[in-house]
């Protein structure tokens, strides 16, 4: 047997810092110290990876001796090989073995990391009421508005089912009652037994289990399963809780992509192949609530998603510690940390300069495995997926954010709640939705309806551009009868209700007129400024020209209708 001590210290890089590694055996296997966490080194599974294409399986066929019985059980698109180590054999020798051969540009061993956070209380069946994290009424005893302003964030947005969130954990169950109807579906796949799509994976018509190597993620350990429905639970359904971006308000949340990387214990050699499919399939953020070794096969997957604006979220860890797990203290990737209902950084929670943001992260209502369960969860596995729910719903206003925009409107949002400015313990601070979607704001002046034709042709409307606080905002109307008296309406709601021969496309009630005359040139235009305010933000109003006409049905002739919606600057 092994006896029990410290040896190989190495330096590993690509992290904010080199950390220092070592390995101990300690009578069952190896572990491995990175910083002050330790984590169990695989004993199964090495990955390597070849200086040029080579057939890795005719290499391991070739050694024999120590090698031999070593097989391939996964590759991927970036080069790295999965080999299943023979039974029986020891893994740091197997790997020191391999990359004695001069064949492979790198071999590493493989480690079984931690999902962070833990299970707090199992309460009777939650609601809104409950979520101090969402909306904090001082509830559960805590601080008033030491949550993330979700309520007020939810009257821009609240999340859109074409925003992809990809769930890598211990597995999804989309049939809970709370999450049936925002999970993804591989729309190109058929469950047919083939691979439909070409994609690499057999009938993933919800995601794939990369410890299985099959088509079904949903796991036996409620880790998963909660970490998702901080994102997309779904709202209007009368169960239960909300997601950040499960559709409060019309029921439609962004969708969850079940990606399953271990049942217990998130298996490091599964992680990379888990990003890169989400990457592939259409993920538009990655929440990473766990922690594994350093491993450079991950690293390559976190810029591989880093280069296709796939913006990667993890937790810190939940060890009191100076060291940030891997991945989260990666510069491709947001570290989180977790706040109580005090508003402050949990005691438990790993810090340095790596942290971009915290989240609330103790005492969470979440659901639980069971298709009708909930319970209360702490940690930092439950901080980040508020991150990466408040992504979602910036995706959901503008799907073009690029990764650092995204990073941008996140903490540039944040609350600062410890030291004054950026801390190690809390980053930017705790993150604000509604201050981040005010942030965003997307406005427009989008024409729609039927207009009515007159004398000549229907007249035409435009804007200026879509209204932003602070600015001047012009409607101009074209094609009209010069010298004619017409007025431009505003109105808080569409319509399209018959009128004198054609449509009124704002409605009647509460409608305001704004008089003016068509010039010679047909034209004609009425200017507002939009007060610096940002209680204006995101309002919506309805515009339509109305023009005197004989020539038109009723002697009314009537552009067409536009939707505005105010802008931040």
């Amino acid at each position: 047997m092994f006896p029990t001590y410290w040896f190989a210290s190495v330096l590993l890089a690509g992290g904010v810092s080199a950390q220092a590694v070592s390995y101990e055996h300690d009578g069952i296997g190896w572990l491995r110290k990175e910083g002050e966490l330790v984590y169990r080194v695989d004993p199964r599974v090495v990955t390597a990876r070849t200086a040029v294409d080579r057939d890795v399986e005719a290499i391991l066929k070739s050694l024999g001796g120590s090698v031999a019985g070593a097989r391939m059980i996964r590759e991927n698109r970036l080069g790295f090989r999965d080999i299943l180590i023979p039974e029986g054999r020891d893994v740091l020798e197997f790997v020191s073995r391999l990359k004695k051969t001069g064949l492979f540009s790198l071999v590493e061993e493989n480690t079984i990391g931690r999902f962070t956070g833990s299970t707090c209380a199992t309460p009777a069946t939650p609601t809104f009421a409950d979520q101090w994290n969402l909306n904090n009424t001082g509830q559960s005893g805590g601080t008033v508005d030491a949550d993330i302003d979700a309520l007020e964030a939810w009257a821009y947005e609240d999340g859109d089912p074409a925003i992809v969130v990809a769930i890598v954990d211990s597995g999804t169950n989309w049939n809970h009652e709370d999450l049936a109807g925002n999970i993804w579906a591989n729309a190109d796949e058929v469950l047919d037994g083939t691979d439909t799509d070409s994609n690499g994976f057999i009938d993933d018509v919800r995601g794939w289990d990369f410890e299985a190597a099959d088509n079904a993620p949903e796991g036996i350990f409620w880790h998963g399963t909660a970490t998702a429905s901080i994102v997309s639970a779904r709202g209007q359904n009368g169960l239960g809780i909300d997601g950040v971006a499960g559709g409060a308000t019309d029921g439609l949340g962004v969708s969850i992509m079940p990606v399953k990387v271990g049942n217990f214990f998130p298996l490091s050699e599964t992680l990379d192949d888990a990003i890169l499919y989400a990457v592939d399939n259409g993920a538009d953020i990655i929440n990473l609530s766990l922690g594994v070794g350093f491993s450079s096969s991950i690293v390559a997957a976190l810029a591989d998603a880093q280069s296709n604006d796939v913006l990667v979220i993890a937790a810190a860890g939940d060890d009191a510690s100076s060291t940030v797990h891997f991945p989260a203290n990666q510069p491709d990737v947001m570290a989180v940390t977790a706040t109580s209902h005090f508003d402050v950084v949990t005691n438990a929670s790993n810090f340095g300069p790596e942290i971009d943001v915290a989240a609330p992260g103790d005492e969470i209502p979440v659901c639980h495995l069971g298709t009708t369960d909930y319970f209360i969860a702490c940690g930092s596995s439950f901080a980040a997926p508020h991150v990466s729910g408040l992504a979602a719903l910036l995706l959901s206003v503008k799907e073009s954010l690029t990764n650092a925009e995204l990073r941008e409107y996140i903490v540039d949002a944040a609350d600062d709640i410890e030291a004054t400015g950026e801390d190690i313990f809390s980053g930017a601070g705790r993150i604000n939705a509604n201050a981040s979607l005010l942030n965003l704001a997307v406005g427009y002046a989008k024409v729609y309806g039927v207009g009515t034709g007159g004398t000549s042709t229907v007249p035409g409307m435009v804007a200026s551009g879509a209204p932003t606080i602070g600015e001047i905002f012009i409607s101009s109307t074209f094609n009209a009868l010069p010298g004619a008296l017409a007025a431009l309406g505003f109105s808080s709601q569409s319509a399209l209700i018959p009128f004198l021969g054609g449509f009124l496309n704002i409605h009647p009630v509460g409608m305001l007129l704004f008089p003016t005359t068509i010039d010679g040139a047909g034209d004609g235009f009425r200017s507002f400024p939009i007060p610096n305010d940002t209680a204006f933000i995101a309002r919506e109003r309805f515009l339509q020209w109305f023009i005197l006409d004989p020539g038109a049905p009723g002697g009314l002739a009537m552009s067409q209708g536009m939707h505005l919606k105010v802008a931040s600057p």
